[in-house]
């Protein structure tokens, strides 16, 4: 037993001199100006590729028909403000007393799908929210790996180890 712990502090004082140095070793070369440099210039060569392929993808997916991040978010932002809207016209018909104005069969259905509005609101609305984007990403993603023929990327991101 006495063997096992000495291994063991051994072991965990090896890794910690070996941590240690592989630590010095990452501080200088972030120390180092010119390799920054290098990986700056390198990156800024990157930029005109990266928007040359985001403008291909968008071309794509007018002729191909599917939706683009952009599409996405734009689709988000309107829902966004449509509930707003729907919240204000929600505030403009309720009186004082909570009650909604005018008819009462109105009432009885807007009240009922607010019941139902705050309900659904539970655990499966998080699930399908991420099911939904799970599999508008994968879409997306076979899609662009389709057009633009690149190495498909496994879901560790790791992908072609030339570029």
């Amino acid at each position: 037993m006495a063997k096992d712990s000495n291994f063991y502090k051994g072991l965990k004082l090896l890794g910690a001199q070996k941590e240690q140095e592989l630590n010095g070793k990452i501080q200088n070369l972030l120390n180092n100006r010119e390799l920054i440099e290098t990986v700056s210039d390198n990156a800024q060569l990157q930029i005109p590729k990266i928007n040359r392929m985001q403008e291909a993808s968008e071309r794509l997916s007018i002729i191909m028909n599917y939706p683009t991040k952009k599409d996405v978010a734009s689709l988000a932002k309107l829902v966004i403000q449509l509930e707003e809207k729907i919240d204000r016209l929600e505030e403009l018909l309720m009186d004082r007393d909570g009650n909604v104005r005018g008819n009462s069969s109105f009432r009885n259905k807007r009240n009922a799908y607010s019941l139902r509005k705050k309900l659904k609101k539970s655990s499966w609305e998080s699930n399908e929210i991420e099911g939904s984007k799970k599999r508008l990403a994968d879409f997306m993603n076979e899609s662009l790996l389709l057009s633009a023929q690149l190495p498909k990327f496994d879901s560790f991101g790791q992908g072609n180890s030339n570029v």
